[in-house]
């Protein structure tokens, strides 16, 4: 049997079990801490700073920055993504991780992914207008379109599985605690 010292899409499958097998071994190695500071810069433009990623006891160095803004049409200048474009991008990149992950795990070769993920946000709630409006999506509906060298049964398996390990997936489906901290 040869060792697996190759990538599959960009993915060190040795690597990853090394990873899997650590956080198997010592649980609190696979705590990641996550945060942002916000700075509004005037209008409906907000500046994001990321902070510092923790993930078991090594600190990753992160200050990468990036502005949101709204279109004209909502007080905006359409100069940066919106806030909701930047969740479904990031709802998005997990879910891409999970899904190219997988594939690789299971030793299936991609040359194509798109992920395209869509939804209505009914401003009425938002801007309180209508109390019956909703805030938020209601409904996200999401679509893989694959080439490679795996089945559509493949395709669908690893799918699923994103769904059901997919943090900002899951992060977007649970219920989860929000607590406002003061200083």
């Amino acid at each position: 049997m040869e060792s697996i010292d190759k990538l599959i899409n960009g993915i060190d499958i040795e690597g990853l079990q090394q990873y899997v097998d650590t956080i198997t071994k010592t649980p609190s190695e696979a705590i990641s801490k996550y945060g942002i500071k916000a700075e509004w810069k005037g209008g409906v433009k907000t500046e994001i700073t990321t902070l510092n990623q923790k993930v078991g006891d090594k600190e990753i160095e992160k200050q990468f920055q990036f502005t949101i803004d709204e279109p004209n049409e909502l007080l905006g200048t359409n100069s940066y993504p919106t806030p909701q474009d930047y969740l479904l991008g990031g709802l998005a990149g997990c879910m891409m991780v999970g899904f190219v992950a997988g594939a690789a795990n299971n030793n299936i070769e991609l040359e194509s992914v798109t992920l395209t993920i869509n939804g209505d946000l009914n401003l009425r709630g938002f801007l309180s207008v209508d109390e019956q409006a909703p805030v938020g999506f209601e409904e996200l509906k999401f679509n893989y379109d694959v080439k490679g060298n795996g089945t559509q049964a493949d395709y669908d398996a690893i799918i699923e599985n994103v769904r059901k390990t997919s943090p900002n997936y899951r992060t977007m489906t649970d219920n989860v605690k929000m607590t406002v901290v003061k200083n």
